[in-house]
C-alpha cells in the first residue's frame, strides 16, 4: 500500500518548532484483546527541514507503506506506521534534473542511505490522557531511522470511532542527529563538506496526520 504521506521543507531556522522529547527506545508491551485499525489511504507524515542562516526551502512527500492503530475501550493502546523512505517526492523544483537531484541527494548516505535502510518506522509505546489548547493526548513512542531508535514525546489529538481512528499531532521538531542523519558524517570529510552540515539545521519537523479504518 503506498501513501503520499510527508512534506519536506527548507527554512529559516528562527522558525522551527520546539523540539520534543527524546530518550532511548522503551519497551514496547503488547495490549490483550485489542482490535486492529488498519490505516487509510488519506493518512499523511509531514517533514520539514530547516538551513540554520538562510532562507531557503523545499517541499515534497514521503509514502507510507503500511500501519495500524491497536484500539482497546475506545482508546488507541498502539500501533505502527512504516514509512517508504524510497518514496521521497519532492514538488517545489520544477527543473527536473535539479529536483531529481535533490531526491537523490536525500536518499543517499549523505542522509537517509535508503539503499541500507529503506524503511523507517513509528511505534507506540504509550499513550496518555492530556489536556492542550487542539489536542487531547500525550504520545510516547519509539521512531526508527536509518536503524537507529530513540523515543519521543509528543502532544496529539486522538479520536476513535466506530468507523475508525483519527490520529493527529501538530508540529513538533527532533533533531536528525540523535539518529544518524548527518551530512557528510564520515572521517575523510573536507572541511568545506563538513562546514555544510552546519549550514543545515539538526531540526526536522515533523506533522502526523495519520487515519486508521475500522
Amino acid at each position: 500500500m503506498f501513501m503520499a504521506a510527508s512534506v519536506l521543507a527548507v527554512s529559516c531556522a528562527g522558525e522551527k518548532a520546539e523540539e520534543v522529547t527524546t530518550g532511548e527506545a522503551q519497551e514496547v508491551m503488547e495490549v490483550a484483546e485489542a482490535t486492529s485499525y488498519s490505516l487509510a489511504e488519506e493518512s499523511s507524515i509531514s517533514w520539514r527541514g530547516f538551513k540554520s542562516f538562510v532562507s531557503s526551502e523545499h517541499v515534497g512527500y514521503i509514502g507510507i507503506q503500511d500501519g495500524s492503530f491497536d484500539v482497546k475501550d475506545g482508546m488507541v493502546v498502539g500501533g505502527t506506521v512504516t514509512i517508504d523512505m524510497n518514496a521521497i517526492v519532492n514538488t517545489d523544483i520544477e527543473d527536473e534534473g535539479k529536483n531529481g537531484y535533490l531526491v537523490g541527494h536525500l536518499k543517499s548516505e549523505d542522509f537517509f542511505f535508503v539503499e541500507s535502510y529503506p524503511t523507517a518506522q513509528f511505534e507506540i509505546v504509550e499513550v496518555k490522557a492530556a489536556e492542550g489548547e487542539m489536542t487531547n493526548s500525550t504520545v510516547v513512542g519509539n521512531l526508527t531511522m536509518r536503524g537507529v531508535t530513540n523515543s519521543i514525546e509528543f502532544p496529539a489529538n486522538i479520536t476513535v470511532t466506530e468507523e475508525g481512528v483519527s490520529f493527529m499531532a501538530p508540529t513538533f521538531g527532533i533533531d536528525r542527529t540523535k539518529w544518524g542523519v548527518k551530512f557528510h558524517d564520515r572521517e575523510d570529510a573536507s572541511i568545506a563538506e563538513s562546514l555544510k552540515e552546519d549550514l543545515i539545521d539538526h531540526t526536522i519537523e515533523l506533522k502526523f496526520d495519520v487515519k486508521a479504518n475500522a
